[in-house]
C-alpha cells in the first residue's frame, strides 16, 4: 500500500502543480504582452481577471456533473482540453484570440481543482488523508510559483509563445500521469443533487457566514492585486527589472508550501479565527513594505503577502467546515466562488486605481478592503458572543 501511496501522492503533487500552473502563466510577462500587443495595463490585466472571472462562475457547476458521471472522467477530459485551449495561447499572434483562450481554461481548470479536493479524500486511506491534503496545498503553491518564475524565464530567453507551449506539453504529459497514475476513487457516489440550493441560500442569509467569507475574498484580492501591479511597480523605475527577474521575484511564493502546514497546525492551538487575524495583519505590513524603494524590502513584503494569504486560506475552508459541519459540499462551493471573486477582481478593479493614482493607489486600496473585511467579521464574532 506504501508504494501506491507514494505512487499516487508523486503523480498527485505533478498534476496539481502543472493545473494551478496555467492559471498564473501570464502573471510574471504581463509587461511583455502590454507592449507586444501595445494595449492597456486594464486590456493585458483581462488574461487574469477575465480567466478568473469565468472560473468564478464554472466552479458550481462541476460538483453536480462530477458527482454523476465520476470524477476522474470529469477531470480527465476537463485536462484535456485545458491542453488545447493553452496550446491555442502558444500558437495565437492576435490578443483576442490569446484572451479568448484564457476564457476557456477559466472554463476547463475547475473541472479538476472544483473535483480535486474532495477527490483525494476518496483515494487516500483514512490514515493518510491529512497527508494527502498536504500534498494537494504545497502543489497548488507550488504550481502558483511554477507558473510565474517558468513563463518569466521562457520569455526572457525565448518568447512568451514559447512560455505557453511549455506550459501545454506538460498539461499533455498530466493528462496521461492522471490516466495511468490516479485511480477511480472506489468511495464516490453518484448522486445528482450535490448542492442543496435552500442551504446555499441560508449561507448566504447568515450574516456571520457572510463575514467569513468575505475574508477570504479581500485576502485573494489583495494579494493578486499587489502580486500583479508588483510587476509592473518593478519593471518600472528605480527597479527596471526584465522578464526573467520579475519571474525570479515570485520564487518567495514558496513560502506558501512552508507555511500553509504551519497555519493549520497552530490554528488547531490558539483557534482559527486568531490565525486568520494574524495572517490578515502581516498581509497588510507586507503591503506596507512593498512601497519601498529597496528591492530587498519589497522582496521581503512579497514574502510577508504570501505568509498572511496562504495561513489566512488554509485555516478558512476549516473555519467554515466547523461552523457549518452538517453541509460541507455546499459550504466548500461557496467559499471557492467567493474565494476566485477576490482574485478576479484584484486583477480588475486596482487598474483603475494604478491608472490614476499608481502603485501606491493600488496598495491603499487593499489595504482599506482588508481593514473593512476583519472589522465585519470581528464585529460578528463579538455579536455572536455577545447574544449568547
Amino acid at each position: 500500500m506504501q508504494v501506491s501511496i507514494s505512487k499516487i501522492s508523486i503523480a498527485l503533487f505533478f498534476i496539481v502543480s502543472v493545473i494551478f500552473s496555467t492559471i498564473y502563466t501570464p502573471q510574471a510577462i504581463l509587461p511583455v504582452l502590454k507592449e507586444t500587443f501595445h494595449i492597456s495595463v486594464l486590456e493585458t490585466n483581462l488574461l487574469l481577471s477575465g480567466m478568473l472571472f469565468v472560473l468564478m462562475f464554472s466552479t458550481p457547476f462541476y460538483a453536480p456533473i462530477s458527482n454523476r458521471f465520476g470524477k476522474k472522467k470529469i477531470m480527465v477530459f476537463c485536462t484535456f482540453f485545458l491542453f488545447l485551449s493553452v496550446l491555442l495561447s502558444s500558437v495565437t499572434s492576435n490578443f483576442y484570440v490569446l484572451l479568448f483562450s484564457r476564457f476557456l481554461q477559466g472554463v476547463f481548470v475547475p473541472g479538476i481543482t472544483a473535483i480535486m479536493l474532495s477527490y483525494v479524500q476518496e483515494i487516500y486511506p483514512k490514515s493518510h488523508r491529512g497527508f494527502g491534503m498536504g500534498i494537494y496545498m504545497a502543489a497548488t503553491s507550488f504550481g502558483a510559483v511554477i507558473g510565474r518564475l517558468l513563463a518569466g524565464w521562457i520569455t526572457f530567453f525565448y518568447s512568451w509563445r514559447m512560455a505557453f507551449l511549455i506550459f501545454a506539453i506538460l498539461l499533455f504529459i498530466a493528462f496521461f500521469a492522471m490516466i495511468f497514475a490516479l485511480p477511480v476513487s472506489e468511495h464516490e457516489t453518484i448522486n445528482k443533487r450535490v448542492i442543496n440550493k435552500d442551504a446555499l441560500f441560508s449561507f448566504l442569509s447568515n450574516i456571520k457566514i457572510v463575514s467569513v467569507l468575505i475574508i477570504p475574498t479581500v485576502v485573494f484580492f489583495s494579494f493578486m492585486a499587489i502580486s500583479t501591479f508588483a510587476t509592473y511597480h518593478l519593471a518600472q523605475e528605480p527597479f527596471n527589472l526584465d522578464a526573467s527577474q520579475l519571474g525570479n521575484i515570485f520564487l518567495v511564493l514558496l513560502l506558501g508550501v512552508i507555511i500553509s502546514p504551519f497555519a493549520g497546525r497552530y490554528s488547531d492551538i490558539i483557534g482559527r479565527v486568531r490565525i486568520i487575524f494574524l495572517g490578515v495583519a502581516v498581509l497588510i505590513l507586507g503591503i506596507f513594505l512593498t512601497l519601498s524603494q529597496s528591492i530587498s524590502l519589497v522582496i521581503a513584503g512579497l514574502g510577508l503577502v504570501t505568509i498572511g494569504m496562504f495561513s489566512v486560506q488554509s485555516v478558512t475552508p476549516t473555519y467554515l467546515g466547523e461552523l457549518v459541519p452538517e453541509n460541507k459540499a455546499t459550504v466548500s462551493i461557496l467559499y471557492q466562488s467567493f474565494f476566485y471573486l477576490g482574485g478576479c477582481l484584484g486583477t480588475f478593479v486596482p487598474s483603475i486605481a494604478w491608472e490614476y493614482y499608481g502603485y501606491k493607489g493600488v496598495t491603499i486600496l487593499c489595504i482599506i478592503l482588508l481593514l473593512f473585511g476583519s472589522i465585519f467579521l470581528l464585529s460578528n464574532i463579538l455579536k455572536v458572543k455577545t447574544n449568547r
